[in-house]
Parts: C-alpha cells; structure tokens; sequence
C-alpha cells in the first residue's frame, strides 16, 4: 500500500513537472470518455433501461394484422377488443391505447391539446398512482362509450391551472364534451406509447362498444391497445396462444375475415416497440464514439512513448539502482492511470454538458429523452472506459521500459540511437493504425452527410417554396347528434366557406385543403384497395395511402398531372366517385394497361362507394423524401369525411405575417376551432428530416474531431523524430546534404506513414461500410467519391502536419546542433 502512495505522488510530481504534456493527454481522455459516456447514457436510457412501471418486461404492444393484404397494425373493432381482454390464460390485462388530439374550448383561446383514449383498466396495468385526486378505475368508470372522467399531466395542471389544488371537480371542455377532472398525475409519468406530436396532457377512458364507437366486428377504427402477458408465459408461448385465438375467430365469423386477407394478432415487447425505430442508428453512434476513444488512446500512447524516449536514462538509472522491472511497469502504469482518471473526471463533465446539447437537436421522435440523465451506472461505465484506456496506452510504454537495456540506457541517455528508433517505430505503428481508424469513421460520416445533401437535393413532387401550411381537427362529440360535421355536406360547406374567406386574405394567391400534409406529422393510412373485375389474390400486396384533397390542391403544390383530368366543384357527394392516383399506383397496379376509367374501392367492407379513376399525376414524396414507391389514392374532400383539415396557401408572405389573419378567418367561422402547425412547407420539409440530420451531424463531428488528433498525432510523431535525430541530421548536412534533402527526408517519412494508414482504413472501410447500408439513401455503401475525397483529404492534413516539422528541421544550423550536442 505505502509502494502504491508512493507511485501515486511519484506521478503527481511528473504531472507537475510536464504540465503541457499533462495537460495534452488530460483534454484528449476528457474528449474520448466524454463523447462515450455521453452517449453510452443516451443508449442506457433509450434502449437498456427497462420501461419505469412495475414488471415491465411482461407489457406488449398488441397488433393486428392482415398479411395477405400486406397490412400490418391495422385498426380494429370493439368485439375484436373483448376478445383479447377475455384471454385470460394469455394477458393479466388489455388496453386501448388511441393517441389522439381534441379542441379544448372554454377558454380566452382555443387550443389542441394531444390526449390518449384508455380502456379504465390502462393505469392500474401500468402501476400509475395519482399525485392530485384519483385515476381510471374499472369500477368506477366503466361506459360503453366515454366516461365523463379525465386525468390531466403535471405539465397541463400548471400550465392551465397554475398547479391549483382545487381543481378536481373542475369541467375540461374537449370537442364540445364536457369532461369532470378527476385526477393529476405525477410529473414523472410519461405513456409508454407513440403520441402524436408530444406528450400526453389529457387522458380519457371508454369501453368503445358503445357512442361514437360502432359495436360491430367488421368495423374497426380502434388504432392499438396494450397488454399485460400472465406471470411466467413466455412471449413464444403467448404468440401461440393469440395464433389459436385468432384462428377460432377466423373460423367462428368467416363473413368479416376474408380467408386472403389471413387476419393475425400478434404481441412484441413494449420497449422493442417504442425504440426499435432509433436502435441501429444510436448503435452506429456508439460505435462512432468508440472509434474516437480509440484514436485519442492511440494519440496518448504516442504521446507516452515520446516521453518514455526522454527518459530512458531514468529508466536505466532506476534499475541500475535496483528497481525491477515489474517495479518500473508499475510505476508507469500508474502514472497512466492518474491521468486516465483525471481526464475520465473530466470527461464526465464533458458527457454532461453534451448532454444537454444532444437532447436539444434530437428528433421529437426520439422517446424517452426526458428519461436520459448521468447516474451511478453511467459514472461506473465512465470509470471502466477511463482504466482501460489507461492500460491500453499505457501498456506499451511500460512494457517496452522492461526492454530497456541499462548499460546502453546510460550511454545512450535521451539521445540514443538503437532504443530510440525502436520506440519510433512502435510510434509509427500507432499512427498508422490511428490514420486507419480515422478513414473508417470520416468515410462513414461522408456517406451519411453524402445521403443528407442528397436528400436536401432530392425532388419531393412538389414546389415547397412560398407554400404556407395551417392544420385544425374538426371536433367529433361522443354523442353524434351534437355532431355539426358528422355528414360529408357539413364537411365540404365548412371547406367551401374556409377556402373562400382564406383566399380573400391579402397577399394569398391560391389555397387547397388537404387530409394530410406531405412530409407532415400525421402521414395518411394505407387502407386496402380493391380493383373491379380483378380477383383477389393473397399474395399480391394490394393497398394504398388514402388522401382527401380539395379541386386546387394540386395548383397550389405545383403537383404535376401526367393523364386525365384534377378534381372540380362539380365532385360531390351527389355525384360519381372519382379518384386521381399517382405514378406508382397506375405502374404497381396497372403494368400493361390504362387505369384511366378504372374503379376501385378503398377501404374494407361492401359499402365502400366505388371511385372512378380520372388522372394520374407525378409521384409526391408524401411520407419523406427517402421514401420510394408508396402508391396514394387522391378523393376529393367534397365526396369523403376527413377531420382532418390542412389548408396550404401559396403566397410570397412568411407564415409568421398571416398567421393572424388565418385564426382570424377560420374562427369566425367557428369560434372553436384551434389552428396550429402553421408554418412554410420549407419547414415541414426540414423537420422530417431531423433525425437524419441529428445522426450526420454527429458522425460528422466525431470525424472531424479524429481528423484533428491524426493531424497532431502526425505533427507529434515527426517533431520528436527530428528532435530525437537532430544530431544525426546535422551530421548529415555537416557531411553535404542539403536542407531539401533532409526537408525531402521529414517529408517522405510522414508521407509513407500516412499512405500506409490510408490504404489501412480504405480496406478496413470497404468492409465496415456495407453494415450503415440502412442509413443511406441514394448512396452505395462503396461510394467512389467518399471513399476518394476522405483519403486525399485526410492525406492533405498528414502533409500540412508533417511540413512544419520538415522545415524545422531543414533550417537548423547544423554548428550550432553540434555543438549544443
């Protein structure tokens, strides 16, 4: 133990001694741990750590699914509900879980409010507890329709209620319905589900069998539901069970399950469901960070053996005094680990503020943010990277100080030749290796920023530029007598009147509506599409997006129509059905053949109206500009219900200037009505591509960040190398050798070590690149550019670094070394 204080102090002392070398080697690991623990925290909270309720690891995402139809996830129906609630030999319980959006009125202004409709069973089954009153409760808020209860967040209690007490009781007015608060939940609970657009504020209960929810088997509106598997039942065992289940349904009711259809329910972990999406891009991060520890260990070891040249002579005089070897691996050992653990220390701190920086630019998609903190398992992963990487760059320079030689140590000293040059090749090794490491991540950051440029460049089908878009929700009461917009007429006069008093607003050149705003957050469905005259056949993937637009839409997006005809007034609910479809949908479904005149059917069940197809037009990017072949299926929204209303305006106006007048339009119409998302399409278009900006952006900091310890790993190697030979150097040039040779010398020397490092990681890279395939679109893995621009890049740099040193060393006076000498 004393031996142990002893080395302890020894290494303080030298840290003092050598403060920039101290320093240098402290900002390194501060930088390597930093960037892992802030990301290793990222990946703890999002992926590892288990969901924050009570034996989380039995909650599963139920679906069902209709595989013949190429359909997954599909809606279904109130019976279809009690029939998975009374498996009870598969789930403790069932919930529906319907993220949705309501108008909450009775207030100064109206606003949107992103609610979630349960089943009164949804709290108990997560565990929740109250804060302020009481929750959901099977006993008391059972309704075949909606309770009149609601459960507000924290966040919605203080916003409206400034955290009063004595709410409970209070009326919340959502869409018309009055509802009694009945509890408030704690800060800390978050639904552990997809929302719309952001956290839950309001939660509501049903039993769905009842107003507004149709109580029939072959209509199914309800989006998902949650559940709870029994103690001890697998997940295997359990999808078994809902295969049996499901095959009994299909055979008990053969008229609402078509045999091609091959309806299914199936389960998956509630976490898998939830973050399955981020999973292999926060991987690639981690391994991204990992690349960076490794460089800047490399660097440090380099560092170290540089120090270890200059001390040889200590190391000599250590053991001549005798210290054993094992003595003196110690003492350096721990002198690495000193240093590890300061600059770990600081890395934590880095890891925090970076932290911040990262939950800030991650996509709102991203879940469990609010849950990504630094805690003892994260300090712990901290102090492991922080003493492996002390022993993997300081190993080497203990190991080779065994080597030392004590006779020629105390010839040689800090000038020696033959130990010296040895330690110069372990030094060029080490760079080598870092160059190479720093090729495969710069070539994976090329390649990500290669496919976002590209993105950014991509066509989406339409004029993005001075097009300015407003959303609102119709309100649907639960009683369908109080409904205003119940009927496809109520609908279209409220459209009509909308357009005309938008259209009035100065500086607005056109208007449309839409059910669905390309690239926006709530993307239309794919319901299944039946075309006349053409059997069914199980094995083709038969469905399409469908979208309500109004006759102007297409105008006003500067959407291109290839054959037939847009919509026009004359599109009622009187009239013929008409339909426009998009290229991929006349290609996939129409090969060899005009769809033009076709009719076709959209949605399930014989009461679906059959729609006459009248134009094709060019293909939209409506679900994001990386998406590729999705077929939609335009109506008009004068012949179907949607309460979704998106109003697009074209106009050289910021949407910030009119933002105003289109409340004050829209409300006087309705004074109910809350507008929100109004913004440019150029907005839009920026935000769906959040998450991929996100990851470029980090690889991309990560590469340069290598790129900037190679360029000083390459300086270090070379300015010791001439420093160690200055001797030899001005022998030589005492001897004749000029100062380009010696120049040309330095040069070639930092020249071939990075060529040998490049060639290193271009193999390397050719073989790592294919794994990041899913992050790339309209980019191969083995892209010819990348993998020409990083190396000349990279190449360029180990130049510039190497040509200070070569100078130096060319203008030294070769008397003066000498004599000095």
């Amino acid at each position: 133990m004393d031996s142990l204080i002893q080395d302890v102090r020894y290494a303080w002392r030298m840290m003092l001694k050598n403060r920039g070398f101290t320093l240098i080697v402290i900002m390194t690991m501060a930088l390597g741990v930093g960037a892992n623990t802030a990301v290793f925290s990222v990946v703890k909270s999002v992926l590892l750590n288990p969901l924050p309720y009570p034996d989380s690891g039995r909650l599963v995402q139920v679906t069902f699914n209709q595989p013949g139809a190429g359909l997954n996830n599909v809606p279904f129906s109130g019976p279809e509900l009690e029939d998975i609630q009374a498996a009870h030999d598969i789930f403790d319980a069932v919930s529906v879980v319907w993220p949705t959006s309501g108008n909450l009125t009775g207030g100064s202004q109206p606003e949107r409010l992103e609610l979630l409709g349960t089943s009164p069973n949804y709290f108990s089954m997560l565990g929740a507890h109250a804060q302020l009153g009481r929750l959901f409760e099977p006993q008391q808020d059972t309704a075949q329709g909606f309770a009149q209860a609601v459960v507000i967040s924290d966040g919605l209690w203080r916003r409206l209620y400034g955290a009063d007490r004595n709410v409970l009781g209070k009326r919340l007015f959502l869409d018309n319905d009055a509802y009694t608060i009945v509890g408030v939940l704690p800060p800390e609970f978050r639904h552990p589900g997809k929302t719309l657009t952001k956290d839950v504020e309001a939660w509501l209960t049903a039993g769905f069998m009842a107003d507004p929810f149709p109580n029939k088997r072959n209509q199914r509106i309800i989006p998902g539901a949650i559940g709870r598997l029994r103690p001890g039942l697998g997940l295997a065992q359990a999808q078994e069970k809902l295969d049996a289940l499901a095959a009994s349904l299909r055979l008990a009711y053969g008229s609402d399950y078509p045999a091609q259809a091959r309806w299914s329910i199936g389960i998956q972990p509630l976490l898998e469901s939830l973050v399955g999406n981020v999973r292999p891009m926060l991987m690639v991060l981690m391994a991204a960070v990992v690349v960076i520890l490794l460089i800047g260990s490399v660097n440090i070891a380099n560092l170290l053996l540089a120090r270890a040249s200059a001390r040889h002579k200590e190391m000599a005089l250590r053991s001549a005094l005798g210290a054993t070897g094992t003595r003196v691996t110690r003492q350096l050992l721990t002198e690495s680990l000193v240093l590890s653990l300061i600059g770990g220390s600081v890395g934590v701190f880095v890891a925090a503020l970076s932290l911040r920086v990262v939950v800030l630019f991650a996509p709102h998609t991203m879940h469990r943010l609010t849950e990504i903190n630094i805690d003892w398992v994260v300090l712990g992963f901290a102090l492991l990277v922080s003493v492996l990487t002390a022993l993997a760059f300081g190993l080497v320079p203990a190991l080779q100080s065994r080597s030392t030689d004590v006779f020629s140590g105390m010839r040689e000293g800090s000038l020696g030749s033959g130990q010296s040059r040895k330690i110069g090749q372990y030094r060029a090794s080490l760079i080598i290796s870092e160059m190479a490491l720093a090729i495969v991540l710069m070539v994976g950051a090329g390649l990500l920023l290669r496919t976002f440029w590209g993105l950014l460049r991509e066509n989406p089908g339409f004029q993005s530029s001075n097009v300015v878009g407003a959303s609102l929700w119709l309100p649907a009461p639960n009683d369908p007598k109080a409904d205003r917009y119940l009927t496809v007429e109520a609908q279209s006069n409220f459209a009509r009147e909308a357009l005309r008093r938008i259209s009035g607003i100065p500086g607005v050149e056109m208007v449309g509506t839409t059910s669905s705003i390309p690239m926006g957050a709530n993307p239309p469905a794919f319901a299944p599409l039946v075309i006349e005259n053409r059997p069914v056949d199980s094995s083709t993937d038969v469905k399409a997006e469908q979208i309500r637009v109004s006759p102007d839409y297409f105008k006003v997006m500067g959407i291109t129509l290839l054959h037939g005809r847009t919509f026009d007034d004359h599109d009622r609910s009187d009239k013929l059905g008409v339909a426009i479809i998009d290229e991929t949908t006349a290609r996939r479904y129409w090969p060899a053949a005009n769809p033009l005149g076709a009719r076709i059917q959209l949605g399930e069940g014989v009461k679906q109206p059959w729609l006459v197809v009248v134009g094709i037009i060019r293909d939209v990017k409506h679900d994001g500009l990386d998406r590729d072949g999705i077929p939609h299926v335009y109506q008009p929204v004068y012949q179907s219900r949607s309460r979704r209303v998106n109003f697009v305006m074209r106009t050289s106006l910021p949407a910030q200037t009119i933002e105003r007048q289109i409340r004050q339009e829209l409300q006087s119409i309705d004074p109910s009505l809350p507008i929100f998302n109004i913004r440019s399409m150029d907005e839009v278009i920026s935000a769906s591509l959040a998450t991929r900006q996100f990851s470029a952006s980090l690889v991309a900091a990560f590469a340069a960040v290598a790129l900037f310890m190679v360029s000083i790993g390459v300086y270090g190697l070379l300015a010791n190398m001439v420093e160690q030979r200055a001797r030899e150097l001005a022998i030589r040039m005492a001897l004749g050798a000029q100062r380009a040779d010696v120049f040309k010398m330095i040069l070639g020397k930092g020249t071939m070590i990075a060529a040998i490092g490049v060639i290193c990681g271009i193999v390397i890279s050719l073989l790592v690149a294919p794994t990041i395939n899913f992050m790339l679109y309209g980019v191969h893995p083995i892209d010819p550019f990348v993998l020409l621009a990083v190396p000349a890049l990279l190449l360029g740099v180990a130049l510039l670094a190497s040509y200070i040193p070569a100078r130096r060393a060319a203008n030294k006076d070769p008397l003066v070394v000498l004599r000095e000498g």
